[in-house]
């Protein structure tokens, strides 16, 4: 009988998935794309998708070091068993993007090719953005009905604002934030990872004055921002 070539294998869709949620454990976050350093002593970081791969295949680079799923990982497999089973609603409803279908797609079998496993590899990190939106628009609803537009545009602002959300952008290469300030939204592009919950100072300028995008409140738009240390 001929081997299976390992582009050709099919896995065990919950192991896989368990072995993806190791590798976000790992890694701290979903990591999109591999980094290796040049100087000694600092390992390369290898992108979640890739030590998924590498994990199932056969050949794997030379710094790369194996890894298993612990019972947190399959936890967190139950977790978003649960959670994806809100897609059947979504899929129904004609609510769900093509990503998402593509998602749930693939969660709806018994197993996985080695082709599909870069996809699987982004469902922790999904999951996690999915959560915490749900939480956001919870937030906004609960505790942002009446945000006002903050100031005339042009105008200058400086105040503390709280982290409240936050998502990269791949055009911009910075964070986009939403944020509290008095009471009222703003939001703002940012190049530097700060933690949701947590406050600076801030000086910029109104550009201009809208809505949220997942909720129908005011928000005001903020650019030239510069931000502080408490």
């Amino acid at each position: 009988m001929a081997k299976v070539k390992t582009y050709q294998q099919q896995f065990a869709l919950q192991e896989a998935l368990a072995i993806c949620f190791a590798a976000q454990r790992i890694n701290g976050s979903y990591v999109k794309h591999t980094q290796r350093f040049s100087t000694e002593g600092n390992p390369t970081i290898h992108a979640n998708k890739d030590m998924v791969k590498q994990h199932f295949g056969k050949y794997t680079d030379p710094d790369f070091v194996n890894f298993k799923a612990i019972d947190e990982d399959f936890e967190a497999v139950d977790i978003a068993t649960k959670h994806f089973k809100r897609y059947t609603l979504g899929l129904i409803g004609d609510t769900l993007s093509a990503f998402q279908q593509d998602v749930f797609k693939l969660l709806s079998s018994e197993t996985i090719g080695f082709n599909k496993l870069g996809l699987l590899a982004y469902v922790p990190e999904l999951v996690k953005r999915e959560v915490a939106e749900s939480k956001f628009k919870k937030m906004l609803r609960m505790e942002y009905r009446n945000s006002a537009n903050v100031g005339n545009v042009k105008d200058p602002v400086e105040g503390v604002v709280k982290f409240l959300n936050k998502f990269w952008s791949e055009d911009w290469e910075s964070f986009n934030y939403v944020a509290d300030l008095n009471g009222h939204l703003v939001s703002f592009m940012n190049k530097f990872d700060h933690d949701i919950g947590s406050r600076k100072r801030i000086k910029g300028k109104i550009k201009a004055h809208g809505k949220n995008r997942n909720f129908d409140v005011c928000e005001t738009r903020l650019n030239y921002c510069k931000l502080y240390k408490l």
